[in-house]
């Protein structure tokens, strides 16, 4: 009987899945929960060396931020999974009013999982409303239209997170088809706040946009349409939401978000499939038209084949205010669901501070700023009765460039560059200010991308660098902070690919402190022992087509790569002596000239102009080779020697003028630049300049998690913390800009 409790599980669920899912199947948001926290290969013997040695990796528990969790998300969405995991219902009814005016809303349904292998039910419900108002104003024949299109709406949602008592997927299957036991945020009534279970999460946001657009298109021998358009949105985005910490905790976040994005681009792409000619299901019926919307929809997601660029801009203003309520104290509960009370009487009171809140501007003085925000939250705190926990601001400003391509079934890929300011002000730091310079570098790639099967194979990264820089409210600012953070993670690849995200990182902390002598592999990862190869093939000398040595295919795995450096670290980088950077930077280059570069090291030398130079004579006599040799068809070794100052000199250049810049946030701005452009960049630029440090003003973190479905092999999550300088307190300042992103940051599902 239990056998078949379980097969009718897993057929309720093959019913519900292709009929109610709109995404099809795909995998569930982050899952840690294949890998026993602590656990690894190799761990005991890491530990015993971290006592003779602290630059040694030392496992520490670790439990993923919101940007990981997102990040890992994200990775595993769409993919192929077990058929509980991937389980979902979605439902969606959309109505006319007139033309012009729709009124659209559906409900969701879905598990999630917590990173600490807790499973949470979610319950979401739509409300929208829209205006779209478009216009053809012009139409050029066998070329195009120009159109203009005036839009707005709002749309609200109801959020319900409710945490469970079991973690396993398919014996939890029963509760998701209970539609009528969804649970809503709406009315907040001081009756149902109180009884919010421990973990229980309530979100309430809403969006109010206005956008405004214009584009012109053709449609190329009735097969592909080319776009080109540009547009401008506004939105207002208020959100209350509840987390329930403890039985005598309510953490109640207030946030206010005004957002500015202007965008230009190109878009080319082959025609659709209405969904009307489908021919699945006919007549006007809810069910037709909804299973039809979901074939047509998965069926374009993966057969038409789209090129597209962009260019936006992004400019706004964050307001959090945050607040811990007692459920058990009455007259708090009753005061926070009168401020919250009704459907969206709420929206009124959030654009009330709004309209104060845009008044303070980001170029606005700290005194001022404190005085802006401390107004707000006084005014919140004598509405609902709580002491206020933490109040601040986000002014940010960025742009960036997105480019994807779409080759049908085979592979698509989106990458995106972007730059961004942020300036983060709050009352819990006296009102003082951090500045943060960030850069950031995305790419995305999906392979196998099968219609209502999913997509088979995934490898993501993400790249961000920050400097950051403290200001007192006094006006006092601090020498700058640098911050390196890699996200990277993949679905069905080889043992090699995993390997060489760890490598990669290894790759940057074998230079740290060597000032050009070498490197120094004390302070790297085993990554062999964590994803150990399959024995080599022996080889026949003889043979002229080897076979390649045999790999396994691993399910899923994601790494986090984190390096700060401290204030010290960044001066003695930007004020390194020249002959220290070239010596460094050829450090780096011998891992591929290394031949050439000890011979010839000894030679380079900086002239009056901040040049490399060398002596040609003597390169020529060490290398026994002339500039008319041909080298029998291959690069003669003295153009080698002549791209390597030149390369050196441009990266001399790099850091000279950093320390040129006029004033602290110039010279800020700059190093941010330096570090990710170029031919050097990101972890090549990270290469050098961490030989010119004191490795005590360094540090770096390393949290691996894989899910690798290979038998007889444990799976691993685990943080590694490399050169244990903690008691320094000089990443205190990266901490806080950690805590300010998460709080600012777009909660994910599972937070509030």
């Amino acid at each position: 009987m239990k056998h078949l409790k379980s097969v009718s599980k897993i057929l309720l669920a093959a019913v519900f899945v292709p009929l109610f899912s709109i995404t099809g199947v795909r995998a569930a948001d982050p899952s840690f929960d294949s890998a026993t926290p602590g656990g690894g290969i190799s761990i005991d013997a890491i530990k015993a060396q971290a006592k003779a040695d602290n630059k040694t990796p030392v496992p520490s528990t670790y439990v993923p931020n919101t940007e990981l969790t997102n990040f890992w998300g994200n990775l595993t969405a769409d993919t192929r999974d077990k058929l509980c995991k991937a389980a979902n219902i979605k439902v969606n009814q959309n109505a006319n009013v007139i033309e012009q005016i729709g009124i659209g809303g559906g409900i969701k349904r879905e598990f999630k999982n917590y990173p600490d292998q807790r499973l949470a039910l979610l319950d979401e419900i739509d409300l929208k409303l829209n205006i779209n108002l478009g216009t053809e104003v012009l139409n050029v024949p066998n070329v195009g239209s120009v159109s203009v299109n005036i839009g707005g709406g709002m749309e609200g949602k109801s959020m319900v997170v409710r945490p469970l008592e079991n973690n396993s997927y398919c014996k939890n299957l029963g509760m998701l088809v209970k539609l009528y036991d969804m649970k809503l945020v709406l009315p907040m009534t001081a009756k149902r706040i109180s009884k919010m279970d421990v973990g229980e999460i309530w979100k309430l946001p809403v969006v109010v946009r206005y956008n405004f657009g214009m584009g012109v298109g053709a449609n190329i021998a009735q097969v592909v349409t080319v776009s080109i358009g540009a547009g401008q949105t506004k939105e207002r985005k208020p959100t209350i939401s509840l987390f329930k910490m403890d039985p005598k905790t309510i953490r109640v976040r207030f946030r206010v978000d005004h957002v500015t994005v202007r965008s230009v681009g190109a878009q080319a792409n082959t025609i659709e499939i209405p969904a009307g000619d489908l021919g699945v299901m006919q007549g006007e019926n809810l069910i037709a038209n909804t299973v039809n919307r979901t074939l047509a929809s998965q069926i374009n997601k993966f057969i038409a084949f789209k090129l597209g660029y962009s260019y936006v801009r992004v400019s706004g203003q964050k307001l959090l205010l945050e607040f811990y309520v007692d459920p058990n104290n009455q007259e708090q509960v009753e005061k926070l669901a009168e401020f919250a009370k009704g459907n969206f009487g709420t929206i009124e009171k959030f654009v009330k501070m709004g309209l104060r809140f845009d008044q303070f501007s980001e170029d606005s003085t700290a005194q001022t700023g404190v005085g802006e925000i401390e107004e707000m939250a006084v005014s919140v705190s004598s509405q609902i009765g709580a002491t206020n926990t933490f109040a601040g601001t986000d002014h940010y400003d960025s742009h960036g460039h997105n480019f994807n391509i779409t080759i049908p079934v085979i592979h698509s890929h989106q990458s995106s560059w972007t730059s961004a300011y942020h300036r983060y002000q709050s009352l819990n730091d006296e009102g003082g200010t951090i500045h943060v310079q960030q850069k950031t570098k995305v790419s995305n790639g999906d392979t196998l991308n099968l219609p209502f099967a999913g997509t088979m194979i995934k490898y993501n990264s993400q790249k961000d660098l920050y400097v950051v820089n403290r200001e007192s409210k006094t006006g006092a600012v601090s020498r700058p902070v640098l911050l390196y953070q890699k996200y990277e993670g993949f679905v069905r690849q080889g043992d090699p690919k995993a390997r060489l995200m760890i490598d990669n990182a290894n790759n940057v902390l074998k230079y740290a402190g060597r000032q050009g002598n070498g490197v120094d592999t004390s302070n790297t990862l085993p990554s062999a022992d964590i994803f150990p190869p399959l024995p080599a093939v022996e080889h026949d000398p003889w043979d002229q087509n080897p076979q390649s040595d045999p790999t396994k295919t691993y399910r899923s795995a994601v790494m986090s790569f984190k390096l700060v450096f401290a204030e010290q670290a960044v001066q003695d980088i930007i004020f390194a002596p020249a002959q220290m950077i070239v010596k460094s930077f050829m450090n780096v280059m011998r891992e591929t000239e290394a031949a050439i570069i000890d011979k010839v090291m000894d030679l380079f030398t900086v002239n009056k102009k901040g040049e490399v130079d060398y002596d040609y004579k003597q390169v020529q006599k060490r290398l026994g080779v002339s500039s008319f040799d041909n080298n029998d068809g291959g690069t003669n070794p003295l153009d080698v020697v002549r791209n390597l100052a030149y390369a050196a000199t441009k990266f001399l250049q790099k850091i000279t003028s950093v320390k040129e810049q006029s004033n602290w946030k110039a010279q800020s701005e700059q190093l941010a630049n330096v570090a990710s452009s170029g031919d050097m960049k990101y972890e090549d630029f990270l290469k050098v300049v961490i030989q010119l440090v004191d490795v005590k003003n360094i540090s770096s973190e390393v949290f691996v998690h894989t899910d690798k479905r290979v038998k007889g092999e444990p799976d691993v999550t685990q943080n590694y913390t490399m050169f244990n300088t903690r008691e320094n307190g000089f990443d205190s300042t990266i901490a806080d800009v950690t805590q300010m992103r998460e709080r600012f940051a777009d909660p994910s599902d599972l937070t509030d």
